[in-house]
């Protein structure tokens, strides 16, 4: 038997023993003692028996009150650890399979250096698609732009389900570049909010910027680190294709 539940049955009999003594008290005093009159006797050992009871009773209540908290906060010590364990599993989940989607993204622009055979449109559009599915964006759209004219070099676009209109200006993008900064939120010239992410090289020719739709109800949590990746890998294969452009010429 545990230790606890022992202090609870010793507590127990505890108050059952004061209030069988508090009951027998008037049998105890057959007379007077010490000048003080049998009944008074009875009364104070009654009233110091009631008294022990009352005082075990409150004290074994104070301990079932310590016993309740102490359930309640090991159930939420139990359930805050299970939501924890949960979110880590769905982190890891999450992790690896951007692990895998970056393994073979790197594995297709690996073999695309060596094939020539393979169209760098094809690369870009899986790159593009591959986005979309990392965020579960509506539609994701991969624009490469020369950064002194602001022209638009090229664009490849993959949409989840409808056709989406990207209606954001170059010259908001070329502000992103300006700014040095990772990413920003525009607002697209049909007011929607739209992701838009450079890629890390700085340069004065072209640049591409990854631009996103996400849902408008349940926004994903958006891992840029992971988009700065695929918009670098993008501008590297456009560059690597006008590169042989220029050398086949």
């Amino acid at each position: 038997m545990e230790p606890r539940e022992r202090r609870v049955e010793w507590m127990s009999f505890l108050y059952l023993v004061f209030f069988v003594l508090a009951v027998l008290s008037p049998s105890i005093y057959a007379h007077d003692y010490f000048g003080i009159p049998e009944q008074l006797l009875e009364e104070a050992t009654i009233f110091l028996f009631g008294l022990a009871g009352i005082l075990t009773f409150t004290l074994y209540e104070r301990y079932i009150e310590r016993r309740e908290e102490e359930t309640a906060r090991i159930e939420n010590d139990i359930q805050r650890t299970k939501t924890e364990l949960v979110e880590s599993y769905s982190y890891i989940g999450s992790v690896n399979r951007k692990i895998e989607l970056l393994k073979r993204l790197m594995n297709d622009t690996s073999l695309s250096l060596i094939d020539r055979k393979r169209l760098p449109k094809e690369l870009l559009q899986a790159i593009v698609q591959n986005a979309l599915g990392a965020v579960g964006a509506e539609a994701v759209l991969l624009r490469i732009m020369d950064q002194v004219t602001l022209r638009t070099v090229a664009e490849v676009q993959v949409n989840a389900k409808d056709a989406q209109v990207f209606r954001i200006p170059n010259r908001e993008l070329k502000a992103i570049e300006d700014s040095h900064a990772s990413h920003a939120f525009l607002l697209s010239e049909d007011e929607r909010d739209v992701l838009a992410i450079p890629s890390d090289a700085y340069t004065e020719t072209s640049k591409a910027y990854l631009l996103l739709f996400l849902p408008t109800q349940h926004i994903p949590e958006i891992d840029v680190s992971l988009l700065k990746v695929l918009v670098n890998q993008a501008e590297m294969i456009h560059r690597s294709s006008l590169a042989k452009q220029v050398s086949v010429s």
